[in-house]
């Protein structure tokens, strides 16, 4: 018999969510507002150029549609993370997140236009991060599916159950 005190508290999607794509989004703003990766954007920028790409245009965070796309990336990471049982799930989603923000930068160059990867990146790894613990400590929705009781069935067992499967196996084949 386990006791209250080793159950996990039941989690919620909708406050997380919006908490976090929140704290995840200003994050990303304000790195990129304060010039925290500056550096690591024009070290980008430099390489890429020094590759032959012509940029016409910088984009990314605080302008208008960095902070539109970073705002749908983080709470659709939130919302994947917070709705996705199990914690493999999670970490293949999350990783497949960071990859996808990552491929922005190549993207956008052929357009022409320089997307400054860091702080959206920044923010995607909160948002996964944060729901990801979250989601890890709290008994998720998804993880609470009844088990679907069928009435007037008898579930078969033994011989009579392998002798079923082998009959639908013959009349599939034949």
């Amino acid at each position: 018999m386990t006791s209250n005190r080793h159950r996990k508290p039941v989690g919620q999607v909708p406050v997380p969510l919006f908490i976090f794509s929140a704290v995840s989004l200003l994050l990303g703003f304000m790195t990129e507002l304060l010039g925290v990766f500056d550096g690591a954007n024009d070290s980008l920028q430099t390489s890429w150029e020094a590759s032959g790409f012509v940029f016409r245009k910088v984009s990314g965070l605080p302008e208008g549609i960095g902070v539109l796309v970073v705002a749908l990336a983080s709470a659709g990471v939130c919302n994947s993370i917070l709705a996705s049982p199990g914690d493999g799930r999670r970490v293949v989603l999350g990783i497949s997140a960071l990859i996808l923000a990552m491929a922005f930068l190549p993207a956008f160059a052929v357009w022409g236009v320089f997307w400054k990867p860091c702080g959206m990146t920044l923010a995607v790894f909160w948002s996964w991060i944060s729901s990801f613990l979250y989601a890890r400590s709290h008994l998720m929705p998804c993880e609470m599916m009844p088990a679907e009781t069928v009435e007037n069935v008898i579930p078969l067992s033994g011989a009579q159950a392998a002798k079923q499967h082998s009959d639908h196996s013959i009349r599939a084949d034949g």
